[in-house]
């Protein structure tokens, strides 16, 4: 009879232990830690939505549009440079709510660069590290605003706009 006590409650022990670990990391993959993770702002993987998106502008250097509770990741841009090459993001973003960043990814999806949006109006800057194509990505939660960024490069670069849907 104590046996049975004993084991009856190891088993529901475990049972909730399995229960809190698989709702614990739904939980997390809702949380801002999560969307603020370098593995989160890395992955291969894009999904996205969007509440409302108006005004989209690609211009030979750049791209804007205002947008309304955007969440996920999108590729919005990509540069091919060579080595050594200078970038300049000047970034005219403004995030009136959530959570928003302006990320670079080398063709391997390593983040050379991450920033949070802060409403500074400042340039993001680095230099290409090998000849390649790099992504210019955007991830949020429940971000609302403006995204407005023009590249300027020391060298000839190749820019491509990307689609919401592409």
């Amino acid at each position: 009879m104590k046996n049975r006590k004993i084991v009856s409650i190891v088993i529901i022990s475990v049972i909730i232990f399995v229960l809190l670990l698989v709702s614990g990391g739904a939980l997390f993959k809702n949380s801002t830690m999560y969307y603020r993770s370098d593995d989160y702002l890395s992955q291969v993987k894009e999904e996205r939505s969007v509440g409302s998106m108006q005004d989209e502008k690609n211009v030979a250097d750049g791209k804007s549009f205002d947008f309304e509770q955007f969440t996920g990741k999108w590729t919005v841009m990509e540069i091919t440079a060579r080595k050594g090459t200078e970038i300049i993001l000047q970034d005219q973003s403004e995030i009136r709510e959530g959570l928003f960043y302006i990320i670079v990814l080398d063709s391997d999806y390593n983040i050379i660069i991450k920033r949070e949006e802060s409403n500074e109006n400042t340039n993001i800057t680095f230099t290409i590290p090998e000849d390649g194509e790099y992504r210019i990505r955007i991830a949020g939660k429940n971000a609302t605003g403006q995204f407005n960024v023009t590249v300027r490069a020391s060298e000839e670069i190749s820019l491509l706009h990307k689609d919401f849907f592409d």
